[in-house]
């Protein structure tokens, strides 16, 4: 047929019925019927209609499909939903001569990963014509030929199916042939020549007829061939099989060479006219005969070529036995080999659609990668099952056939495990049974769910005091399990809940964790305070922690030792013994522990031998006996130097005055009186004036002594706790040697500038360490009560 003729069929068909003979969605299947040879570009359904889905959410769920033929017959607008054709279906070429037709298509959507099962029928539409293999047949039949007597013929061939493929045959008009056709649900199963009437080769030697095929399609169409009959004389018994039909069924593995069967056909002519020779008919594919060979003279059929199960089930072979006479007759028979499956092909896993990285917060029921398994096998040998290891978090679930969907069954961690590498195994249920594997590689992806943890919960570190601003003192560390922005982790001051800033103290470094001052310390007004130090990570929502940071202010010698007052003044009798005390130089030091502890030396005094004083507690005493040689004046300078590296010191002078002893006074005034000469009559008045003047001065003296009692009281004070300190001193040396330990001594003299800070406490380092052999009331001494005490000494 020309192809005006084809276009004029294919639209026909396209107004005599629908193009979507059937949709029916269930369970995720949809199913249409289209007729072949339509035009590119024709649609035939719109997927987003009969999914009940909006196009529009179709492009952004990545909208794609799979299909398992080797030319794509489909394509997919992922905006409208729409299904159209891509390229021309040719029935014949697709499927053959087989009545059923059928091209299945995977959906597959991402976001939720969705898969549906489309089956699109491929319908025939009569568009070949039958044609024979050869415009002519000859035949040869002896004139001694019985009536009734079959010649099989080769068919006509249309590669149509159904009631488009052939379905008659008709034979022009004549007296002596008729044609015999079998025929079963639109198929040809035997074509004949029959003779009706006896032959007789004087009245006519070649009979020329016209053998006409149609098919049942619409419109009807039609192929011709000429069949040439030689009438022949002699030879009238053709040869005859013992069967007319043979079976046989083998192994789709039999080995090439292999003799299948042995034909046997006899001839009850004789001589050579009894020789048979056997033969495939030229009806015979060369497919088939490339796959058989038949031994002409013994009529064994032996396998040629390796036969596949999966290519060709089934081979049908016409034979003809021919005998050797002038005018040879031939026997005809039909041999048919059905081939049976072996397990011959291992499974094929193809990976349709494959999520490379997952969130470790995914929730199970994820699902990760969807994959087909194919196994061309049938039967038992082409069920197939999948499994992958059971210590994996994962599991798989088929929903179709051959279709699997691998998703999350357990949650996930990647601080354990970074990486998967699947490994997915498909084996049929052959014997012995087929496998394969592939593996399917994935990245879990870190979310924020690790908290930063410090090295250490607790920082502690002593800083000198005057240490200059900026100065680095240490550098703190916390670790955290994420990766990448999770694990990134800033360091920064947590605010007092009294309101005092840390900064003011320490500053931090957000990135690195290094810690410097921001002030100088001066220990005398704060010798330690705490913080917080929060370490947060970037992640959403980010998470925290934090660590307590405690300072401790080491003291250093910055100050000198203090007197009080600067000049000292003191008297003591001639007659004083050795050992007697005749005054004490006050000194402090604002400074704690050795930087505080002062000693006293004599560096220039008026007699070397006289006087000495106490190296640690300033008491001058008598050092030898007063002789009268002495001078009434001694001067002593006095250097009062601490312990501290290198030690600060400061000098005072002392002024003593010797007095004569009370005997000597005594009879220096009786001496006196003996001189005196009262002379007049006014000595009741002289007496009188005297007594007066004697009261008043009295009463001078004892309101100055008042004053001197109150101040010599407030030194003693002094004295007191200066020998407190000391023996304080002596027991923490005891403790020092003891623990191996130099602690830092909270000042016992008076601090002037010390003021209380909130809500950051300041300790004595004594305190801390040796609070259970200190009386409460003497820990720590107060600077306003030393301020009082000084203020009464210079009044």
């Amino acid at each position: 047929m020309g192809s005006a003729l084809k276009h004029w069929i294919f639209h026909w068909w396209m107004w005599i019925h629908l193009l979507i003979c059937l949709i029916d969605v269930a369970n995720g299947q949809i199913g249409y019927a289209i007729m072949e040879e339509i035009d590119k570009g024709t649609i035939i359904g719109n997927l987003a209609q009969d999914l009940q889905m909006d196009p529009k959410l179709l492009f952004n769920r990545k909208f794609h499909m799979t299909y398992d033929t080797k030319i794509q017959y489909f394509g997919i607008n992922s905006i409208t939903g729409t299904l159209h054709i891509s390229n021309t279906i040719d029935r014949e070429e697709l499927c053959g001569s087989s009545v059923h037709c059928v091209i299945r298509l995977g959906i597959i959507m991402d976001m939720p990963l969705v898969l549906y099962h489309i089956e699109i029928k491929i319908l025939d539409i009569n568009d070949n014509a039958p044609h024979f293999k050869e415009n002519e047949i000859v035949l040869a039949i002896a004139e001694s030929t019985d009536p009734g007597t079959h010649f099989p013929l080769e068919g006509a061939f249309d590669p149509d199916v159904s009631s488009n493929s052939v379905c008659l045959y008709f034979l022009s008009p004549n007296d002596l042939f008729v044609i015999d056709a079998h025929v079963s649900d639109y198929k040809i199963k035997s074509l004949a020549l029959v003779l009706k009437n006896a032959l007789d080769r004087e009245q006519q030697a070649i009979h020329v007829l016209t053998l006409t095929a149609t098919d049942c399609g619409r419109p009807k169409m039609t192929g011709t061939t000429e069949i040439k009959i030689l009438v022949q004389d002699a030879n009238d018994n053709p040869p005859i099989f013992s069967l007319s039909l043979y079976r046989l069924t083998i192994p789709e593995n039999y080995p090439v060479g292999t003799i299948l069967m042995t034909l046997n056909a006899t001839d009850n002519d004789d001589g050579r006219n009894s020789d048979i020779a056997y033969s495939f008919s030229s009806i015979v594919p060369m497919s088939v005969q490339q796959m058989f060979d038949i031994d002409g003279e013994s009529g064994e059929i032996s396998l040629r070529g390796n036969i596949d199960y999966e290519e060709r089930t089934l081979y049908e072979m016409q034979v003809q036995a021919k005998d050797h006479g002038q005018l040879p007759l031939t026997g005809h028979c039909k041999v048919i080999v059905e081939i049976t499956d072996v397990n011959d092909n291992s499974p094929e896993i193809k990976v349709t659609s494959l999520t490379s990285t997952i969130k470790e917060d995914a929730k199970p029921g994820f699902v990760i990668a969807l994959f087909t398994v194919v196994d061309r096998d049938s039967g038992n040998n082409s069920k197939v099952s999948c499994d992958i290891p059971d210590h994996l978090p994962f599991t798989l679930e088929s929903k179709f056939s051959n279709y699997y969907s691998l998703f999350l069954k357990h949650n996930l961690d990647r601080e354990s495990i970074e990486e998967y590498d699947v490994l997915i195994s498909a084996t049929d249920s052959g014997y012995p049974p087929l496998s394969c594997a592939t593996s399917i590689t994935f990245t879990v992806l870190d979310v924020n769910d690790n908290l930063p943890v410090f090295i250490q919960p607790s920082y502690r570190i002593s800083v000198p005091e005057n240490t200059l601003p900026e100065t680095f003192i240490l550098q703190v560390s916390a670790l955290d399990k994420d990766s990448n922005e999770n694990s990134w982790i800033s360091y920064s001051l947590l605010p007092s809940t009294e309101g005092v800033k840390p900064s003011s103290f320490i500053i931090i470094h957000s990135e690195s964790g290094k810690i410097f001052l921001a002030n100088s310390f001066d220990y005398e007004k704060m010798q330690m305070f705490c913080a917080v130090i929060e370490a947060k990570d970037h992640g959403s929502p980010p998470f925290s922690s934090t660590a307590s940071l405690t300072v401790f202010i080491q003291d250093q010698n910055d100050n000198s030792p203090q007197i009080l007052p600067s000049l000292f003044t003191g008297e003591v009798w001639r007659s004083a013994q050795v050992g007697h005390i005749v005054t004490k130089v006050k000194a402090f030091d604002l400074d704690s522990g050795y930087n505080a502890w002062l000693r006293y030396d004599m560096i220039f005094f008026t007699n070397t031998s006289l006087f000495k004083v106490e190296l640690y507690t300033g008491d001058i005493i008598v050092a030898r006996l007063i002789e009268e040689t002495d001078e009434d004046l001694q001067n002593i300078f006095i250097m009062i130097k601490d312990h501290g590296e290198p030690p600060k010191s400061a000098m005072t002078a002392v002024t003593i005055t010797l007095l004569q002893s009370k005997k000597e006074l005594d009879n220096n005034i009786i001496v006196d009186k003996d001189k005196v000469v009262i002379v007049g009559f006014n000595g009741h008045l002289i007496i009188a004036i005297s007594f007066i003047s004697s009261i008043f001065l009295l009463t001078v003296v004892s309101y100055i002594g008042v004053k001197y009692v109150k101040a010599f009281r407030s030194i003693s004070r002094i004295t007191r706790r200066e020998d407190y300190m000391r023996n304080k001193w002596t027991l923490t040396e005891t403790k020092k040697r003891n623990y191996n330990f130099t602690p830092m001594y909270f000042n016992a003299q008076p601090d002037y500038n010390t003021t209380a800070i909130q809500p950051w406490t300041y300790y004595s380092a004594d305190k801390l360490l040796f609070e259970r052999q200190e009386p409460a009331d003497d820990c720590t001494l107060r600077a306003e009560s030393e301020v009082r005490d000084l203020e009464n000494y210079k009044s």
